[in-house]
């Protein structure tokens, strides 16, 4: 009888082993499936410079964010106090997206932008023929004219006729949506509290103050293409319905940059984890970022779907995307509109805060689970009071407690250094070797 009690408390101790760790395992893929991907500071002001100028004879008031040229970003970042992004991207708009400014680089003293008149647009929204991408072209009085103020295209060019001034093209494109022209402003939202659960439609300005030459917009928390966290406002979209539903300027012009080299994508999930993205789903992720070769403000929306929206992931990276494609969870589509956000610089303070850095990893992907998602194994981070380690067999990640690593390296379980993507790779290749022998 004794001996039986022994054997029975034996396999009794034996099971709990073996299924403690299934169970501690399956709970931990339950709370990963329970975790609100929740962001902080989703929605935050930012307050812009104004920028003044003329169309056909009115006062006009827009905000500089980008410039294809690095000597003109340079140059307008220092007078406006605010960054103007270089984009050699916008180089490449078509021509049947460009509306004309012209900026004068001699005549009477002003506020332009060469220390002259302001700058005189060809047209504002509502017309035809507005767009937010202009050709800058300067304006020279010639010698022996007595200079005055234009404040038209048509004034401009009438002068040109008359020998009176030079216009030359410049080559260079801006991005200058306008913020307030005549009889009309960019809408501005009812309710201005600004919160994590703020509508992401209903109007992008908060206040427009032609006295202190500033704007102030919600700026959108979202994600660059390593999943770094970036911030961008809406004033236009090249769709009716989807300028009205953002509360943006509706800019026809700009639907021509849909296949074009000057756009980029920006990925709108439209089902999945709920957030504040456009679509009331997680934060969009752009495949570009300021300073990358292809950045640009002009995103092509890629309507990104989940095909079993239960089981989506909160992804912050565009391999993710790619990975999640590849396996068929997921699907992106052109949705044919395209809508100018540029990235802007907020208050460091916004861009990742304690209390959210805690959140994430507290709430930390498991190891494997970062790798089926893209993240390269090298870049595979561990919760707080964990150091991760690579096993020496087939380089599998895994996260222990610091206390330990030096035990799992000693009976060879854990590798002793950090492997390169060779190694990696003819390891990798090795094992698919053996499992066909």
């Amino acid at each position: 009888m004794k001996n039986y009690c022994k054997l029975l408390f034996f396999v009794f101790t034996l099971t709990v082993l073996i299924i403690t760790p299934n169970l501690q395992s399956n709970a931990m893929a339950m709370m990963d499936s329970k975790i609100d991907h929740k962001l902080t500071n989703t929605s935050v002001p930012i307050t812009m410079p104004l920028t003044q100028g003329y169309v056909e004879g009115s006062e006009v008031f827009y905000i500089s964010t980008e410039a294809s040229d690095k000597g003109l970003a340079d140059h307008l970042t220092e007078i406006t106090g605010f960054r103007v992004a270089y984009t050699p991207t916008l180089q490449k708009t078509p021509s049947d997206a460009l509306a004309q400014i012209y900026a004068f680089e001699n005549g009477i003293k002003g506020s332009g932008p060469l220390g002259f008149q302001p700058n005189v647009a060809d047209s504002q929204p509502g017309d035809i023929n507005y767009s937010p991408l202009w050709a800058v072209n300067i304006v020279k009085w010639n010698d022996g004219i007595a200079p005055r103020e234009l404040k038209s295209q048509t004034e401009i060019l009438a002068a040109q006729t008359k020998n009176d001034l030079t216009v030359t093209s410049s080559g260079f494109i801006v991005n200058c949506p306008f913020v307030k022209w005549n009889g009309d402003t960019l809408q501005i939202r009812d309710d201005k509290t600004l919160t994590d659960d703020t509508p992401y439609g209903g109007g992008q300005v908060l206040k427009v103050d032609t006295e202190k030459m500033q704007v102030t917009f919600v700026a959108h928390r979202g994600f660059g293409p390593d999943g770094s966290t970036i911030y961008y406002i809406a004033t236009d979209a090249s769709k009716k319905d989807v300028a009205d539903m953002l509360g943006v300027t509706f800019v026809e012009r700009t639907g021509s940059t849909l296949l074009s080299a000057v756009s980029s994508d920006l990925y709108v999930f439209t089902n999945g984890i709920k957030g504040s993205g456009p679509m009331g789903h997680q934060a969009s992720i752009g495949s570009t970022n300021v300073g990358d070769e292809f950045y640009s403000p002009l995103w092509r929306i890629q309507a990104t779907t989940w095909k079993d929206p239960s089981s989506a992931e909160f992804l912050t990276m565009t391999n993710q995307i790619t990975s999640a494609g590849s396996k068929g969870a997921l699907t992106t589509e052109v949705a044919g509109v395209v809508v100018n956000c540029p990235f802007i610089e907020v208050d460091k303070k916004f861009m990742m805060d304690d209390k959210m850095k805690d959140n994430m990893m507290e709430h930390m992907a498991s190891p494997i689970k970062q790798m089926k998602m893209g993240v390269d194994v090298h870049k595979i981070q561990c919760k707080s009071g964990y150091e991760l380690v690579l096993k020496s067999t087939n380089w599998s990640p895994a996260c222990v407690k610091p206390s330990s690593v030096a035990r799992l390296v000693e009976i060879g379980w854990a590798s002793n250094h950090m492997p390169s993507e060779d190694e990696i790779m003819k390891k990798d290749s090795m094992m698919k070797d053996t499992t066909k022998k």
